[in-house]
């Protein structure tokens, strides 16, 4: 098979609760005749510092790369989520534009990269402070442990309501190096290869990862090639903890836009012609690089975070070209201790993040894929600042209280480059703030049983884009858009029966005032556009659970029933009170088995189902539900001399159904779906260079 040059080089060579829950020593407190059963060790990172996950009164989830995750196809960035209740991740399979992620619906809105829900890679963000989200710098076969926050958590991490999804890459490895390779193919031209090398000398532990992915795509105009490299360097000794993280990532991607019903009934392989002629995708380059210290000899522990990145991006979209070049950055300190106050040990933390964001945009008329007359030349600038402070006490030996705060103030100012010199330029702004409280309880009733209930708030802002995008097409941030709040109510519980089954349930409801909706406008397709709702009502049940059957058979499973609904909106006359918030699957269902036969082979299998969801705010169309099941089968690492070898494959889809697996919300002329791929086969292969 012959790949173009860009290809070939695929592979050149081989990185808040801000608080503790202070331990009851009596928090197993029904005395019983059970034997006894372990306490849950997981520890939690994504709630700022590590707590361990039974301590915890908010939904958390810890996935790690289990045999129910591992060797993936790397396409998709929901298999690194699946089986995660109240996370819905819709695939567009087009990689111009992302998956859109959704927490309990929020993010729904989406229709480019990741909104209302925060994002961390390796605890550096990759959540501007605007609160937009872009992940093309993730590179999905790096992903070894993900862990999500469910619920409000601006009082944790400032601009966010939905939650917050923590990704972990290339854990450290401490005995000696190891050098391995990979490669995967498979339909529609997949093609990945890989190389990764890991190792430590002495305290310092390095890892780097380069590759290289291409995909043609089952749908016309869909090609993408990325290139990636990933590198992590750390030092810990005695107290001191440094964490050095790099990630770069180049790479071009076609867009085929969203079809209309009578389309998909056509080809559903086909591409909007409009996007083919208009040949709209991007084009991107992009820069991260994160630095991170602890010290715990301080008298408590003192954490000191910075990072900064630098992005070139040229998208093409139906109506625009947009050249963008964005420098970005932020920073975060910490400091945490214990303090005795009578008979209880309070552990309390303070300190800051801030933020900075600077994008250098000019807009052309998109002349079939060439720029024609520029439209905007701006100076777009973001600064955000959040202080925080957060306790956690003992109440009694039962009940522990967990309690945050936090300030933030975002600050957007633009000035545009087209206004002549006699005006003095054209200069706008827009200031945000919101207090930002919550207050978690953690009741320990048994062994087998952890209660909670929290009250916590949330507030989002609209994007730089969201703000510039006005539809009359004046100059300036739209004075009319304000930032979402949300306040969100819930109970919970977690628990283990024996060792073979782990269980979480949790019920929640959270009210939304000013909610951010888009819409589109004729002259103007595929161009989005936002508005407030006067007030909206999330309000759900989520579970999950998993059960060891047998030996090595694992079955796991979630569901989650979102009842996402506007309360108070209407626009140009049409009264939307009651409607469904589109792009919300009001039930999603996955169940998932693996078997691992003596650590000589494995197989998995997981089956997703996903209802009917409406498309539009008058509800009047909706995407159908569907049902898909993935298969997955390979060996553990196979020893052959001084090399170990690990073949795995998968299908996807294994039904041939088909089914949209996205949608574009409020598309002007019904041009609502995204179609997913049909039955799909995929091969790959590891192979290590084993120390001697």
């Amino acid at each position: 098979m012959h790949l173009p040059a860009r290809r070939q080089t695929l592979i050149a060579s081989a990185t808040i609760v801000a608080c503790t829950i202070p331990t009851s020593t009596s928090a197993q407190i029904t005395p019983d005749t059970l034997p006894p059963v372990g306490l849950d060790t997981i520890t939690v990172s994504v709630m700022r510092v590590p707590l361990p996950l039974f301590m915890i009164p908010f939904a958390v989830t810890v996935k790690t790369d289990s045999m129910a995750g591992r060797f993936q196809s790397h396409l998709a960035l929901g298999d690194a989520l699946i089986g995660v209740p109240g996370v819905e991740v819709q695939n567009r399979y087009n990689y111009a534009q992302g998956d859109r992620v959704s927490v309990r619906g929020f993010g729904a809105r989406t229709q480019f990269g990741i909104r209302g829900v925060r994002i961390l890679v390796d605890g550096i963000p990759a959540t501007l402070a605007d609160g937009q989200t872009t992940l093309d710098h993730l590179d999905l076969g790096t992903i070894e442990r993900v862990e999500t926050f469910r619920g409000p958590a601006s009082s944790l991490y400032g601009n966010s309501s939905g939650g917050v999804i923590r990704f972990e890459t290339l854990q450290p490895y401490h005995r000696g190096f190891r050098q391995q390779f990979g490669a995967v193919t498979g339909s529609s031209g997949l093609t990945r290869l890989e190389s990764s090398t890991r190792g430590n000398i002495g305290p310092t532990v390095l890892a780097l990862e380069v590759a290289g992915f291409s995909y043609d795509g089952y749908r016309q105009h869909a090609n993408a090639d990325k290139l990636f490299a990933t590198g992590h360097v750390r030092y810990q000794n005695g107290g001191n903890d440094l964490h050095a993280t790099a990630n770069l990532v180049d790479f071009d991607a076609l867009n085929p836009g969203s079809l209309t019903d009578s389309m998909l009934a056509v080809d559903r392989s086909m591409a909007n012609p409009f996007n083919v002629t208009q040949q709209t995708g991007k084009d991107a380059q992009q820069l991260q690089l994160g630095l991170a210290w602890n010290n715990r000899a301080t008298g408590g522990t003192l954490h000191a975070s910075a990072y900064g990145l630098l992005r070139n991006l040229d998208n093409r979209i139906t109506v625009r070209v947009i050249d963008l070049e964005r420098k970005a950055g932020g920073a975060r300190l910490q400091y945490e201790r214990d303090t005795w106050i009578g008979m209880r040990n309070v552990r309390w933390a303070v300190g800051f993040e801030t933020a900075i964001q600077s994008d250098d945009r000019t807009n052309y008329e998109n002349q079939q894929g060439e720029r024609g007359d520029v439209t905007t030349s701006q100076d777009q600038r973001v600064w955000s600042l959040g202080p925080f402070l957060q306790f956690g006490l003992p109440i009694v030996d039962q009940i522990d209280l967990l309690a945050g705060l936090r300030y933030d103030k975002v600050r957007f100012t633009a000035e545009d480059r087209l206004c002549g010199a006699q005006d003095g330029g054209c200069q706008s702004e827009r200031a945000m703030d919101a207090w930002s409280p919550s207050l978690g309880l953690m009741v320990h009733a048994s062994r087998r049983l952890d209660l909670y209930a929290n009250l916590a708030t949330a507030f989002e802002t609209p994007t730089t884009t969201e703000l510039g995008n006005t539809p009359d097409g004046t100059f300036g941030y739209n004075e009319d858009l304000d930032p979402q709040r949300v306040v969100s109510i819930e109970l919970g519980a977690r628990g283990r029966w024996g060792t073979a089954l782990e269980y979480n349930v949790a019920a929640y409801r959270a009210h939304v005032t000013d909610a951010l909706v888009p819409f589109e406008v004729p002259d103007q397709p595929g161009r989005t556009f936002f508005q407030n709702a006067g007030s909206a009502v999330h309000q759900g049940f989520e579970a999950g659970a998993s059960l060891e059957l047998i030996q090595r058979l694992t079955v796991s499973t979630s569901y989650s029933h979102i009842d996402a609904r506007f309360e108070e909106f209407g626009i140009g006359g049409e009264n939307f009170d009651g409607n469904r918030i589109p792009g919300v699957a009001p039930h999603q269902f996955e169940i998932a088995a693996s078997y691992d036969h003596n650590d000589a082979w494995y197989v998995a299998a997981n089956l997703s189902a996903v209802s009917e969801t409406a498309v539009n705010d008058a509800n009047t169309a909706a995407t159908a539900g569907y049902v898909v099941v993935d298969l997955r089968a390979g060996t553990h690492e196979l020893t052959v001399g001084g090399l170990g070898f690990a073949p795995y494959l998968g299908i996807t889809n294994l039904f041939d159904a088909a089914f949209n697996s996205s949608v574009v919300v409020n598309a002007f002329g019904g041009r609502y779906y995204e179609p997913g791929p049909p039955r799909s086969v995929w091969l790959g292969a590891t192979v290590a260079l084993l120390a001697r």
